[in-house]
């Protein structure tokens, strides 16, 4: 990790942008409503599989209000949109970067939607690891720079970089962080890796190429065939990955 700085992403712009979104995954937008798709798929099962019950508590980091269908003893909603959480018992208006809880304070965290690529991994990965008990559960959900999206470009398989990629058909500013950087820092914060899925595999590439991410969400469909082929899988778009505090 030596020679990896973070310069920051203007949480202003970032409001600005969403403030004026009111539904954050739709079906018009079928490369992200396919994303949802992933993320909620994997949350439910592995969940399911922990066998929690629902006497545990759950910091929901970035959620734009998604429940995500989990019952718990306390579920916080944590977002820069004020809009998007207000109605929920439990909220922080904020970044995920320093959280207003104690340590070991949390069972489970959940940050998906590649809410991550909008901070500082390395704070926002030391600031989970603060705050969650020893053997609680983390799911984390991230755009990888080994994507074919940036393939021919100075940002392809960069430890860290900021990118301007497209959202609601805008562009928009992210970090993108590498598959081996991220878990890189999962375990220097005492996480261990249980599980991980891969998917948009070979859309980015004809994103890459067409520029239309209606023609390119539409391969997403090969991605349960080439998500188990080694070489191919660590190319993703988007990683999520479930961790325990050990």
């Amino acid at each position: 990790i030596i020679g990896y700085y973070m310069s920051s992403i203007d949480h202003n712009e970032i409001q600005k942008n969403y403030n004026n979104i009111d539904e954050i995954w739709t079906k018009e937008d079928s490369w992200h409503f396919y994303t949802f798709g992933k993320i909620k798929k994997f949350i439910k099962n592995e969940i399911k599989l922990l066998d929690l019950g629902n006497n545990f508590t759950l910091l929901n980091a970035g959620s734009a209000g998604n429940d995500y269908e989990i019952n718990c003893e306390k579920h916080i909603h944590v977002d820069l949109i004020e809009k998007n959480i207000i109605d929920k018992p439990h909220h922080i208006i904020g970044t995920i970067e320093k959280l207003p809880l104690k340590n070991n304070e949390m069972d489970f965290i959940l940050c998906v939607g590649s809410v991550i690529n909008y901070t500082d991994a390395l704070c926002t990965i030391q600031e989970f690891s603060r705050i969650l008990n020893t053997k609680g559960y983390l799911i984390l959900e991230f755009e990888n720079s080994y994507s074919f999206e940036y393939f021919l470009t100075n940002s392809f398989k960069k430890k860290a970089n900021i990118v301007n990629t497209f959202y609601k058909n805008k562009e928009e500013k992210v970090w993108i962080y590498s598959h081996k950087f991220m878990k890189e820092l999962l375990v220097l914060n005492n996480f261990k890796i249980i599980k991980s899925k891969n998917f948009h595999i070979l859309s980015p590439l004809i994103y890459r190429f067409y520029k239309n991410e209606k023609v390119a969400s539409k391969f997403s469909i090969f991605d349960s065939f080439l998500s188990y082929i080694p070489f191919l899988k660590n190319y993703s778009s988007n990683i999520i990955l479930l961790c325990q505090k050990v």
